[in-house]
């Protein structure tokens, strides 16, 4: 067994097939395991998905005798494809079967288990649990992404991108799409386009959400929270805006209760910091908020989140649902 983050084996399909027959997908759906997917199949089939040995099944009601007869006719042509999704509906005894049974040197096989982790680990198989990417990562997948539509983008574009959108791969993957064919006959994408096309949570929006967490506002925070998401995939740039709105208010008390400094040069450091400074009307609401509130529950609040972020990235939850669970059940 050989365990390796998503972004490691993305890396080792650039240049070969890994020598593993079977590779394990665990944790939550999420895009680089589609990402993971595609790269085999553009690896074995050139892109072809309707190649006869392209095989899909699930999980529900996959018996060991299926996998054994699926892995084990020869292919029509030089490699065989397997993908069973659903892969935690299989049952334990055939789990375990399955994962101990020798595939042939034709045949790949791609598990997709959306569970956290599996009881037993024995096996020549890769594991992946792990779905988080360093920003210089992002940033060049970014910049990879954008060739595929034949522009180059420029360093302060990306940044603006990444501050709009976080690493919400889908949302980045649409958007980026949409700014290759806005741009047209032109090569670059350049920050004045996205600032003009690239849509971001509105920052009074973002502040009454998380005001409405701070000050234990449920139905304020659950309907918010649902106009947030209305929009799929929306959920990694909530938590982003969440975590840093709780950063801010954390800053604000350290410079304003601590140092003494006034208005304007704090909202100068902010804007060091993200690149952007905030409304008067923002600022000023923070300040008189920190005046009703333990700051001690700010922080308790930030890590929370600091923990569903960590944890999202790694596949282990369901994000839209830890985040109105967390609001239905803390919030209040």
């Amino acid at each position: 067994m050989r365990e390796i983050s998503a972004i490691e084996l993305l890396r080792e399909l650039d240049s070969e097939l890994p020598k593993e027959p079977l590779v394990i997908l665990l944790g939550e759906d999420h895009y680089l395991k589609e990402q993971i997917v595609k790269k085999y199949i553009d690896k074995i089939f050139g892109n072809n998905t309707n190649n006869l040995d392209y095989i899909k099944l699930t999980g529900a009601n996959l018996t060991y005798q299926e996998f054994v007869n699926t892995i084990s006719l020869p292919p029509f042509f030089s490699l065989k494809l397997v993908i069973i999704k659903d892969g935690e509906q299989i049952s334990k005894q055939n789990l375990q079967k399955i994962l101990s049974a020798p595939i042939p040197d034709f045949s790949k096989v791609i598990l997709v288990l959306n569970q956290r982790d599996l009881s037993t680990l024995r096996g020549n198989f890769i594991i992946v649990k792990d779905y988080t990417v360093p920003l210089n990562q992002v940033e060049l997948w970014i910049e990879k992404k954008a060739k595929e539509y034949g522009k180059t983008i420029t360093k302060d574009a990306i940044k603006e991108l990444i501050r709009r959108l976080d690493t919400n791969f889908y949302a980045l993957s649409s958007e980026i799409k949409k700014l290759a064919f806005y741009v047209g006959d032109k090569k670059e994408i350049r920050r004045e386009i996205i600032v003009e096309l690239v849509k971001e949570l509105g920052e009074e929006d973002i502040f009454e959400f998380v005001n409405a967490i701070i000050f234990l506002n449920k139905d304020e925070a659950v309907r918010m929270l649902d106009y947030f998401l209305k929009d799929k995939g929306q959920e990694n740039l909530v938590l982003s805006q969440i975590l840093k709105t709780l950063s801010i208010y954390l800053i604000v008390n350290d410079l304003k209760n601590k140092e003494g400094l006034n208005l304007k040069s704090i909202n100068e450091y902010i804007a060091s910091l993200f690149g952007t400074y905030l409304r008067t009307k923002t600022l000023e609401e923070i300040i008189k908020n920190l005046e009703r509130i333990n700051i001690d529950n700010i922080v308790k609040q930030y890590n929370v989140f600091v923990e569903f972020d960590i944890k999202s990235k790694r596949g282990e939850i369901d994000l839209p649902l830890t985040l109105r669970n967390y609001i239905l059940t803390k919030v209040s």
